[in-house]
């Protein structure tokens, strides 16, 4: 029983999906604290309507708190604007008409946690994607997991699974005897992006899953994430 764990990622890239595919068991983790980098939580990127690479950050300032704590921003303004990117970014793509209607719904929602709200947006692109994997919130079991080595390890136990599935990114701090100590395998993603039709001059790996869907529609995306 393969289980993979991450946090809830705003418009996560690939990368994110394939490894939710990859697994029997898969578990947000929100109750971890934000990272001081951020990089990927709370933001995403795609390629704007100059064919650049632009960033769509959600403005949740700087704290350092577990995530499942992070409050949405009470000016909605932000999300008017990010639509207005999207909307003269892809107008032109292939799939807008499939695509836009449904990311505008999911990103005007309204909740008053950055969780919740980042999670209802992956489980509706997951529902698109015809992903079957199980999906657990670690807040859901109401336990204290630990941290780092010992939290993946406790809740890879808890929900009966028997191979922890990593991204390489934790290749510095995963300790291997640690898991097999506790008789769970370690294994890796090795995710390796498809290329696909973009509106920029030059393939661009890495972008947000609006990136994707708006140029290839939801099932060559399906496809491309099943191959």
């Amino acid at each position: 029983m393969i289980v993979s764990i991450h946090q809830p990622n705003f418009f996560p890239w690939m990368g994110y999906f394939d490894k939710i595919n990859k697994s029997d068991k898969f578990i947000f983790l929100t109750s971890s604290s934000r990272s001081k980098s951020d990089k990927y939580l709370t933001r995403t990127k795609i390629i704007n309507n100059n064919s650049k690479l632009q960033y769509l950050s959600i403005p949740l300032g700087i704290k350092q708190i577990p995530i499942n704590q992070l409050i949405m921003p009470a000016n909605d303004q932000w999300k008017a604007k990010f639509l207005n990117i999207i909307k003269e970014s892809y107008r032109d793509s292939n799939y807008f008409d499939e695509v836009f209607n449904d990311i505008k719904e999911h990103l005007l929602c309204e909740y008053e946690y950055f969780s919740d709200y980042s999670i209802s947006i992956i489980k509706f692109l997951i529902s698109k994607l015809n992903i079957d994997t199980k999906l657990y919130i670690d807040t859901d079991f109401n336990q204290d997991f630990g941290i780092s080595n010992q939290r993946n390890i406790a809740l890879c136990k808890k929900v009966g699974g028997d191979i922890y599935l990593s991204g390489n990114g934790a290749k510095v701090y995963n300790d291997y005897k640690f898991y097999r100590d506790n008789s769970l395998d370690l294994i890796y993603q090795d995710y390796i992006a498809p290329t696909y039709v973009q509106i920029s001059d030059e393939f661009i790996p890495g972008l947000s899953i609006i990136d994707v869907i708006f140029n290839c529609g939801y099932r060559a995306t399906e496809s491309l994430l099943k191959q």
